[in-house]
């Protein structure tokens, strides 16, 4: 049984968009990012993925292929 991390979002009407990710999964994140929204469905995170600009307002830069 893998141990698991519940994200969600909090609002005045309770929680939504409730995921769980595998905390295995995280811990293979090279920055170890704790939003749920960075990480795909298989679980893999998407540090190389370009398209995911929600990392550029967190403060990391495109370069080589990868968010760092």
């Amino acid at each position: 049984m893998a141990h698991k991390i519940t994200f969600g979002t909090l609002s005045p009407k309770g929680l939504a968009d409730v995921r769980m990710i595998k905390q295995s999964d995280i811990g293979k994140c090279p920055h170890v990012i704790m939003v749920a929204s960075h990480y795909r469905d298989d679980g893999s995170c998407r540090c190389n993925d370009k398209s995911h600009t929600k990392m550029r307002e967190w403060g990391y830069r495109w370069s080589d292929g990868a968010w760092r």
